[in-house]
């Protein structure tokens, strides 16, 4: 039986624009910060980086964000 395997890469996955489900995020920067986000809807990868819409745990209010790659480090999805 032949099986094909898939083929490896080291290219970078792009993330899939994510709408409508409710994650977390969590944001690590370049200078060693990190951003923790809850309620996460509308996730989109950008030309220079990526936003999503969350609502804010202590607030109850709904945002919008906009984070650069050139300041990221990474980011989790969950």
């Amino acid at each position: 039986m032949d099986l094909e395997r898939p083929k490896r890469t080291n290219a970078p996955m792009k993330p899939k624009e994510i709408k409508g489900e409710k994650m977390e995020l969590i944001v690590f920067t370049n200078n060693g910060q990190t951003y923790h986000f809850f309620e996460v809807t509308d996730f989109k990868p950008t030309t220079t980086g990526f936003s999503f819409t969350y609502t804010g745990k202590a607030t109850g209010v709904t945002r919008k964000a906009v984070f650069n790659n050139t300041c990221t480090a990474g980011y989790a999805l969950a």
